[in-house]
């Protein structure tokens, strides 16, 4: 077995987690612990330009910095550049290195890493060649190594070599989609172009991440990336202690991989807890659908969105094939939008000037259950439930209001038991969805369209246009068309202050309000959100 070497990389791919602002004490901790376990390397950070946000100082990695840290003595310490960073740098590549970069001898930095999609890799050279005068190591990372074909990466392969200045050449398993089988046929690629060492940086989306570091061993791979507790961007990376344990087990190298135990529990722990790195579903699916983990990351940090919210913005990432991130394809893809936004069904003068009751499932709802059921057999509204509410009386429900495909899909089953139309903007389903409806026979189906645009609140005949991807805010703008007297809200309790599903809902009830067609509101149940109130006990209501 030829020598193995592996590289932690935890401050530079963990610091998408936070802003790459890691504080002292817990870096200290970690480069102490890294460095008894005998790493080989030690990525501490990107190298960036700057960037107009904040960002800690592992984002950038200075050299002025890198001299303040206690870094141990023995592994290689080395840091990331993005290579698309650099070479759209409006003074050219062999600048921006020169901007970033002193010479070796001056700098506590031995290795420097190159990320680069392989439509790059051939305007990088000038990079390589400055960096390799320089005096530093270099290593090569393929993005997204699983989305090129062996003729791609073997084509690669032959231009790095030719460059003769590569100290190691990585496959870069970018959107965690890869398998031990697809490792080994990657290195069989580069192998036809390539004679140097070859490197494996493995993400964990389908949780392969260490059965393919030692599928790439037994191909004579011999660097090996791993972040501790797996912290990185998306789903994260392989363990690193989990990768020492295992390289240890097989008597392959001179590693501790104790020594990272109480780091591990003491401190990454509670990061995980925070952040919420690690393998889940979501992370599976956008690397079967080949979608970039960031989408996942940022939906899941960002709080706003429903699980249902945020399976429909995958399917939707996958029919545009989003294998690089964008803020835009983001936006548009919880849009979710199909169709024109108008249905088929009318709801003009539907609710002719009665109440409707909206019900959603929240504890309020739960608590006054027997209260609204006695509203609802002395007043007579209508009644519209937000999805199934299976705690709620079937028989006086109206109609059941939906919006979310996914959810759809799900409940497809229990709305043909409960016999009641079903409000939804069919032009916004999916054929699978449509075809679950159409044999379900038993209950109507009515159509009334919907779109979501940003600050737009509409209540059309045939349609609506809302602010949000909310079944709520659906419910109101089909109160409004069809005519209601008024709104009431039971189970809108509010997620709490800080949450950003309430900021959400209560964004969208501003909306509505402001509005000189807006039917009133009233909640009857407790809420925190800034609506009329009353309650469902008082009488005369």
């Amino acid at each position: 077995m030829p020598d193995i070497r592996v590289l932690d990389c935890t401050l530079r791919d963990g610091g998408y987690y936070n802003a790459w602002d890691f504080s002292a004490s817990l870096v200290s901790a970690y480069l102490g612990a890294v460095g008894s376990a005998r790493v080989d390397a030690i990525e501490v950070g990107f190298r960036m330009l700057p960037q107009p946000r904040f960002l800690g100082p592992f984002a950038y990695s200075t050299d002025e910095f890198l001299r303040t840290l206690p870094l141990p003595k023995g592994p290689m310490v080395g840091v990331m550049i993005n290579a698309k960073e650099l070479l759209e740098y409006r003074e050219g590549p062999a600048a921006a290195t020169n901007l970033l970069f002193h010479q070796a001898s001056e700098s506590p930095v031995q290795l420097v890493r190159l990320a680069v999609r392989i439509n790059d890799l051939a305007r990088c050279e000038p990079i390589v060649a400055r960096l390799k005068d320089k005096g530093y190591a270099i290593g090569v990372n393929l993005m997204q190594a699983s989305e090129a074909s062996a003729e791609q990466l073997g084509a690669a392969a032959r231009t790095i070599q030719r460059w003769e200045r590569v100290d190691v050449l990585y496959i870069a398993d970018s959107l965690g989609n890869m398998q031990p089988a697809g490792i080994q046929a990657a290195v069989a690629a580069l192998r036809t172009g390539w004679s140097g060492p070859l490197g494996l940086h493995a993400h964990n989306n389908m949780e392969h991440a260490l059965a393919n570091c030692m599928a790439a061993l037994e191909t004579g791979v011999t660097w090996l990336d791993g972040t501790v507790l797996g912290m990185g961007r998306g789903a994260g990376n392989v363990q690193t202690e989990r990768l020492l344990v295992a390289l240890k087990g097989r008597a392959i190298g001179d590693y501790e991989p104790e020594a990272l135990f109480p780091l591990v529990m003491e401190a990454f722990e509670g990061l995980q807890r925070q952040h919420g790195w690690g393998p889940n579903l979501l992370y599976y699916l956008s690397s079967t659908y080949g979608v970039h983990p960031t989408y996942v990351q940022e939906m899941l940090g960002c709080g706003r969105y429903d699980s249902h919210h945020m399976l429909d913005a995958l399917e939707a990432l996958k029919r545009v094939g989003a294998s690089v991130y964008t803020d835009r394809a983001l936006e548009q893809a919880m849009l979710v939008n199909r169709g024109s936004g108008e249905g088929s069904w009318s709801a003009a003068a539907w609710a002719q000037q009665r109440d409707v009751l909206i019900v959603a499932r929240g504890p309020g709802m739960l608590q006054h259950r027997e209260a609204l059921c006695r509203f609802i057999d002395a007043k007579a509204p209508l009644v519209l439930c937000l999805n199934v509410t299976q705690e709620f009386s079937p028989e006086r429900v109206s109609a059941y209001v939906a919006c979310h495909q996914t959810r759809l899909l799900m409940d497809v089953g229990q709305y043909r038991t409960l016999n009641k139309p079903l409000i939804i903007p069919l032009g916004m389903v999916p054929e699978a969805v449509r075809l679950k409806l159409a044999s379900a026979n038993g209950f109507p189906v009515r159509d009334y369209g919907m779109r979501v645009q940003p600050d737009t609140f509409e209540a059309r005949p045939t349609g609506c246009t809302i602010p949000a991807y909310l079944a709520a805010a659906y419910a109101l703008a089909l109160a409004e068309a069809g005519g209601a007297r008024r709104a009431l809200l039971a189970g809108f309790d509010g997620y709490g202050m800080s949450d950003p599903r309430s900021q959400e809902m209560a964004q969208v009830l501003r909306y509505y309000q402001a509005r000189e067609r807006a039917i009133p509101l009233m909640a009857v149940t407790p809420t925190s959100y800034e609506i009329p109130r009353g309650s469902i006990y008082a009488p005369g209501l």
